[in-house]
């Protein structure tokens, strides 16, 4: 029976080791979707903090702190797309803001952020990173998060 404890013990603190680093890793931005395979050249979109200027990549847990990115462009004072995509993308989206936008390389997508307040008492926003597609006209969700602002590039 000792031995079984023990087990049970070793198992425990191995688990809370990798969840640990898991966290650290990271930095808690969680969202276990897998939507955002779908997007041809995902494996080119960065995240970065502004507070921290730490830039993220998509994951399969979510986003993944990487190296820096030089030659990031902040889409947050200019939506970098034409307007009649902008007008299409305003009028296909379901959130109530369209904080950043930036197309992909090749023209085909559209990544965007949408800011969604909900009214009442608390100032609870979410964050949703989407990309659109402009050839069909969907999006995908491929990031969200609670109170997650943070920039987005197209490398």
């Amino acid at each position: 029976m000792k031995l079984w404890i023990k087990i049970v013990i070793g198992i425990a603190i191995v688990l809370v080791i990798l969840l640990g680093i898991l966290l650290y890793l990271s930095q808690f931005h969680f969202d276990f979707s897998q939507d955002y395979r779908s997007i041809d050249g995902y494996e080119n979109i960065v995240f970065k903090d502004s507070k921290s200027d730490q830039c993220f990549r998509l994951c399969a847990w979510g986003l993944i702190r990487t190296e820096s990115y030089p030659d990031f462009q902040d889409h947050r004072e200019t939506i970098d797309i034409p307007y009649d995509e902008y007008q299409l993308l305003v009028e296909n989206a379901d959130g109530e803001y369209i904080w950043q936008a930036v197309s992909s390389p090749d023209g085909k997508y559209i990544l965007y952020v949408e800011r969604v307040c909900s009214s009442g008492i608390t100032d609870d926003e979410h964050v949703y990173y989407k990309v659109y597609s402009v050839s069909d006209g969907t999006s995908t969700t491929i990031y969200s998060g609670y109170r997650q602002f943070l920039q987005v590039d197209w490398k």
